[in-house]
C-alpha cells in the first residue's frame, strides 16, 4: 500500500508539469496576439467625422456613403451612424469591398461627448472645418481638435487624423489648407500652454491630459506625430462635389483597407 501510495503521489509532479507547460504556452500565444494587434496600428472598422457645427460633416457623410449631398439637412443633436462601403465603390467590378462604419458626431458642445462611445473602435478621424468661415471660429475648431488629440482611446490606438478643409470650391473666399493648418497649430500651442498652466495651479484634469507635441517646442502636427505616433494630415475638400471628396475616400481606405 505504501508503494502504491508513493506511486500515486509521484504522478502528481508530472501532471503539474504538463499544466505549467500549457499555461506557459497560452501566455506566449496571448503575448504574440497582443503584439500583432499593437504592430498593426489602430485597427477597428469605424471612422469618425468630427468638427464644429455647420462645417459640412453631415453633407460629407451622405456624399461618402450615398453620392448625394442631401441639401437642406439640418444639424442633428444625435450622431448619424451608417455601415457600408463608399458610394464610389458601389457597382464597381472586382472583389467585394470591406464595409466600414461611418459616424457623424454633432459639433454642438452639449453632445460632443458622444465621441467617447465610438473612440474605442475608431480606425481614424476626419476633422472637418469650414474653409470660408474659418477665422471667426478658429478658436472653437482648435479646442475641438485639441479634444480629439487628447482623447485617451484615440491616442492609445494612434488613430490617424485627417484635417478636411471643406468648401474649397468657394475659390478665393476659402482660406488655403496651409493657412488653416498653420493657424490651428498656433491656436493649439496656445491652448496647450494655457491648459497646462491651469492644471499646474489648480491640480485639475487639465494637468492630467496627455501632452500634445514635444515639450519645450512649439506645437506642430509633425512634432505631435513624432511624440505620440499620431499622424495628422491636411487636405482640401468640397463635400458638395463627388470629385471633391477623393482625399477623404483615400484616407478611409488607408485606415480600413478594402
Amino acid at each position: 500500500m505504501a508503494a502504491g501510495g508513493a506511486q500515486e503521489l509521484g504522478s502528481v509532479p508530472g501532471g503539474s508539469s504538463a499544466f505549467t507547460l500549457l499555461v506557459a504556452l497560452a501566455a506566449v500565444l496571448l503575448v504574440l496576439a497582443l503584439l500583432k494587434v499593437w504592430l498593426s496600428g489602430p485597427g477597428g472598422s469605424t471612422v469618425l467625422l468630427v468638427g464644429p457645427c455647420d462645417a459640412g460633416k453631415t453633407t460629407l457623410f451622405h456624399q461618402l456613403l450615398e453620392g448625394s449631398t442631401h441639401l437642406g439637412t439640418v444639424a442633428s443633436m444625435q450622431a448619424n451612424v451608417a455601415e457600408g462601403v463608399l458610394a464610389s465603390e458601389k457597382g464597381v467590378g472586382g472583389a467585394a469591398k470591406k464595409p466600414f462604419q461611418l459616424v457623424d458626431i454633432p459639433g454642438h458642445p452639449r453632445v460632443r461627448g458622444q465621441m467617447e462611445r465610438h473612440a474605442e473602435r475608431a480606425a481614424g478621424v476626419v476633422f472637418v472645418v469650414d474653409s470660408v468661415d474659418f477665422m471667426p471660429r478658429k478658436t472653437e475648431a482648435a479646442e475641438q481638435l485639441y479634444e480629439v488629440l487628447s482623447q485617451a482611446a484615440l491616442a492609445r490606438r494612434r488613430a490617424p487624423v485627417l484635417l478636411a478643409c471643406n468648401k474649397q470650391d468657394m475659390g478665393s473666399k476659402a482660406h488655403t489648407v496651409d493657412f488653416i493648418r498653420k493657424r490651428l497649430e498656433k491656436e493649439i500651442d496656445q491652448l496647450r500652454s494655457t491648459r497646462g498652466a491651469l492644471g499646474d495651479v489648480g491640480g485639475g484634469k487639465a494637468g492630467d491630459a496627455p501632452q500634445l507635441g514635444l515639450a519645450g517646442e512649439p506645437f506642430t502636427f509633425e512634432s505631435h506625430a513624432r511624440a505620440r505616433g499620431v499622424k495628422v494630415s491636411a487636405v482640401g475638400v468640397s463635400a458638395v462635389d463627388k470629385g471633391g471628396v477623393a482625399e477623404v475616400e483615400a484616407f478611409i481606405r488607408r485606415c480600413i483597407p478594402a
